[in-house]
């Protein structure tokens, strides 16, 4: 089976290594529970009551700089806490600047919601006989974690930087001595593509974190749930992105992801053929400017004698 018709929707499950299709899969108020159960696979320790989805875009800071649509920014309802999910199928240029770069919109969304509150406070008692110290500017900050799921190995100094081998964190902290500054901004990176198993080897799978890796890899091509894969994070998960269940609106979203996926795949596959052409020409025409003759330059370049009389 072909990749193309995997992710169209030919498998039994869908295709979720794509923010989008990830988005519109798993991040729905009716898998709700499945995503809370892998907030709280990558950031052990924290019980999630409920959460809030807010898909919706963000500003830049100035005019001209342009929006972004994030996949999937939700809210701890009992705690205010901030989760910003993302997933990621190839690397990209500075991914972790970007990363930074996309957690400062709830950060400063924050700011903006207090002192719009600030405002509105001022104008009902501009003499500051309010009874709230209105006159006071709030900066305290709820925490926002960054969860970046992503199909590829970020580089690092050595690895000790990762836990369980997949999992790297961080935050700011003091050069020195490692002193918290403070727990408001965290990012969490799921290294998916440390995990070197093919899709037969599924019985290597050595703890529920390689099984969710593994089930994220390659679960597109499989027509069941794997044996052993009964831990309920992993059922929902499966039932969740069985494409025969989705709801009619569910299935449309996906198919139209899947769509544009397969469209961006294409381009990017016809620039690379591209690519390898022109390089094949520049080096034919390097080599006809070195006196080579024209039969040994078709040999190594695999240009045919008319394209190269052509050069």
């Amino acid at each position: 089976m072909s990749r193309n018709n995997v992710i169209a929707g030919k498998g039994r499950y869908a295709y979720i290594l794509t923010d989008a299709a990830f988005k519109v899969v798993v991040c729905t108020p009716e898998n709700e529970d499945l995503l809370i159960e892998i907030l709280e696979l990558l950031l052990p320790g924290k019980h999630i009551a409920s959460i809030d989805f807010v898909n919706k875009e963000m500003h830049g800071l100035v005019i001209e700089e342009k929006s972004s649509n994030f996949d999937l920014l939700c809210t701890e309802k009992d705690t205010g806490e901030k989760f910003l999910v993302e997933v990621q199928n190839r690397p990209h240029d500075s991914y972790r600047d970007r990363m930074l770069y996309y957690a400062t919109f709830p950060l400063r969304e924050q700011m903006t919601e207090k002192i719009k509150k600030l405002r509105e406070e001022l104008e009902k008692h501009p003499d500051g006989t309010g009874t709230t110290n209105n006159d006071k500017m709030d900066y305290s900050l709820r925490p926002v974690y960054v969860l970046s799921l992503v199909n590829f190995e970020l580089e690092h100094e050595n690895e000790d930087a990762l836990e369980q081998e997949y999992i790297s964190r961080y935050g700011v902290r003091n050069e020195k001595n490692g002193e918290r500054f403070n727990g408001t901004l965290n990012f969490v990176f799921l290294e998916m593509g440390r995990l070197k198993l093919g899709p037969d080897d599924k019985d290597k799978c050595r703890n529920l974190l390689e099984k969710f890796i593994f089930s994220m890899k390659y679960m597109h091509e499989m027509e069941q749930r794997p044996d052993g894969f009964d831990d309920p994070l992993l059922v929902h998960l499966y039932t969740a992105t069985e494409l025969a269940t989705m709801t009619v609106i569910q299935r449309q979203n996906y198919d139209k992801v899947m769509t544009t996926e397969i469209d961006r795949m294409c381009e990017i596959s016809y620039a690379k053929k591209q690519g390898v052409e022109e390089g094949k020409e520049e080096s034919a025409r390097a080599m006809l400017a070195d006196g080579m003759n024209k039969s040994l330059v078709a040999k190594y370049t695999g240009l045919t004698l008319e394209k190269i009389a052509a050069l």
